[in-house]
């Protein structure tokens, strides 16, 4: 693994380090993510599969243990947060874009080229093609039923006691008795006005609900070409910038070798 300067700051998001080996089964990876009650947890199924399929993927790839590992961390990262925040699938790709740009952009201590750009290119597609296709799946699945039961209970009547109401013998005067009942006329209008504010919100509420609900309808048939448009305009300005350091390094070095030649 690649080491960096313990006293350095650390990097924006860390990644679990994923203990992988060669030829790791199904059930040696649900020891590792903590799921080994998939048999009877449909949740922890889904995730396996997820993870096992990653796993498959990188072996495919041909990846080393070190890059398999950053890549399991990786998607296991986003899923956690993502499912956790209840994110959007477009805060939850750009948490993604986050992971997969600091594992392959070597600088320490704020990001290891642990991947290089054609490998995080085509993870980037993979989970495109695989967990943000199904992401509305995976919310459904890993979002809690909220479920209320209500039961009609029988009203009490009371009577009031004897002591319940004052004497005929205790009065207010003209002046204090009208002082009175135009406080509970000012107290009855604050009410009301604060009912009216509260349905107002409420309605306001249900309004941007049902608005949400209906953008998120028209999601899928735009959110490829959104994000695929995000990455293609990150992944050009980060090879600009390898290539301007590249291009940098190059130039230094040839001078060195001048100023050699030159002795």
């Amino acid at each position: 693994m690649t080491q960096i300067d313990a006293s350095a700051p650390p990097r924006k998001v860390q990644l679990e380090d994923i203990p992988v080996k060669p030829g790791m089964t199904k059930e040696e990876l649900a020891v590792v993510f903590d799921v080994a009650d998939h048999p009877t947890n449909e949740r922890s199924a889904i995730a396996l599969d997820l993870y096992f399929n990653a796993l498959v993927y990188a072996n495919n790839q041909g990846l080393s243990l070190e890059k398999t590992s950053c890549l399991l961390g990786i998607f296991k990262a986003t899923h956690e947060k993502s499912m956790a925040e209840r994110m959007t699938i477009e805060k939850s790709f750009g948490f993604f874009k986050l992971l997969a740009l600091q594992s392959s952009v070597h600088r320490p201590p704020y990001s290891l080229g642990i991947l290089n750009f054609a490998e995080m290119k085509d993870m980037t597609e993979y989970a495109l093609s695989t967990y943000f296709r199904y992401y509305k799946l995976y919310q459904y699945a890993f979002t809690d039923l909220v479920r209320m039961d209500i039961r009609p209970a029988t009203p009490i009547l009371e009577t009031p006691g004897a002591n319940a109401f004052e004497s005929l013998g205790v009065a207010y005067p003209k002046e204090e008795w009208a002082e009175k009942q135009k406080e509970l006329a000012e107290k009855a209008a604050e009410a009301k006005a604060r009912a009216e504010e509260e349905a107002a919100a409420i309605e306001e509420a249900e309004r941007e609900a049902l608005l949400k609900a209906e953008y998120e309808a028209a999601i899928p048939s735009e959110v490829t070409t959104k994000v695929q448009e995000a990455l293609a305009a990150s992944m050009e300005a980060m090879r600009e910038q390898l290539e301007e350091k590249f291009a940098a390094q190059e130039e230094a070095l040839l001078a060195k070798i001048a100023a050699l030649e030159a002795k």
